[in-house]
């Protein structure tokens, strides 16, 4: 809107532009996480075809929801702050 009237927009606090930042590269990571769980799903459609889940199935899983576990509590954390 700033822009649209010829106002150049305010600057932000050099600590709350490195949050937002941050909070990018986060969901960026999250969505990452959200690939691998694609993957898993690929796995459970083969163990599925063939009867036989891949030794590593159960521990990428358990992996996967940890991860995204921290990124989702990471990523709230700075949304509180932000606000």
């Amino acid at each position: 809107m700033a822009a649209a009237r010829g106002v150049p927009p305010a600057s932000l606090d050099p600590s709350r532009e490195a949050l937002i930042e941050l909070q990018s590269q986060l969901f960026d990571a999250r969505v990452a996480v959200g690939r691998i769980g694609t993957n898993l799903n690929q796995a459970v459609a083969a163990l599925n075809a063939t009867g036989r889940a891949p030794e590593w199935l159960g521990r990428a899983a358990t992996l996967c929801e940890r991860r995204m576990i921290r990124i989702d509590d990471v990523v709230a954390r700075i949304d509180r702050l932000l606000r």
